[in-house]
């Protein structure tokens, strides 16, 4: 009987044990999700902010600059996002998305800002995409500096569709004084004639062959 008693005593602490190890565990687990809905909720309170007061209005004036572009805010799951899509023209043949996004860091209390850019077709080299990776606290004076230096990157980017000429091969003319190929959007001059449109890099060929009345 002695025995059987000492059997159960044994089972009893094992079961105790294991009770308060699931308690243990449990209060782990509370205390984590706590902490991660805690800084989930701080990331999206700093990711608005910066996306309401930094990121949409510095592309807002960006797109206010090309009068065939689009500001849009986009949020994916915890991500903040607001991109800048530039419709395909003569000038600059191509679909372009700019898009800047806020996403949390890797660290706790982290925030990586990322820009992405799409130009279709792709008939030249560019930079995609590039981050970096700041503190919450304490990080809109960064925020505001690395997006206007990623706006201008982009910048130099997209005029480069203005003369890159696998992108104005449906828009270079030769012009017909000296012989240069120009793109009809870039052309300084022009002069409707014979039912034709002639372009010129310069006013100067353009009076060369006013001059001269040639028939082209």
């Amino acid at each position: 009987m002695a025995e059987v008693e000492q059997l159960s005593d044994k089972i009893r602490k094992r079961l105790d044990r294991h009770r308060h190890e699931l308690a243990e565990r449990q209060k782990l687990i509370d205390n984590t999700m706590k902490e991660m809905l805690d800084q989930r909720e701080r990331f999206a309170t700093t990711a608005h902010h910066l996306l309401e007061s930094v990121v949409h209005p510095k592309l807002a004036e960006l797109a206010r600059q090309f009068d065939n572009s689009v500001v849009s805010d986009r949020h994916s799951g915890a991500d903040f996002h607001c991109a800048c899509d530039f419709s395909h023209t003569s000038r600059f043949p191509a679909t372009v998305t700019f898009d800047i996004g806020l996403l949390p860091g890797g660290a706790d209390d982290g925030l990586t800002v990322r820009s992405t850019l799409e130009i279709f077709p792709t008939l030249m080299e560019y930079k995609r995409s590039d981050e970096t990776s700041l503190s919450l606290e304490g990080s809109e004076e960064a925020v505001v500096r690395w997006v206007e230096e990623k706006i201008l990157e982009f910048v130099d980017t997209y005029l480069r569709l203005e003369t890159h000429p696998l992108y104005q091969k449906d828009y270079t003319v030769v012009d017909v004084v000296c012989g240069m190929p120009i793109s009809v959007t870039a052309a300084p001059s022009k002069v409707e004639q014979y039912g034709r449109t002639f372009y010129f890099c310069s006013e100067h060929c353009k009076d060369a062959y006013l001059k001269k009345g040639k028939d082209i």
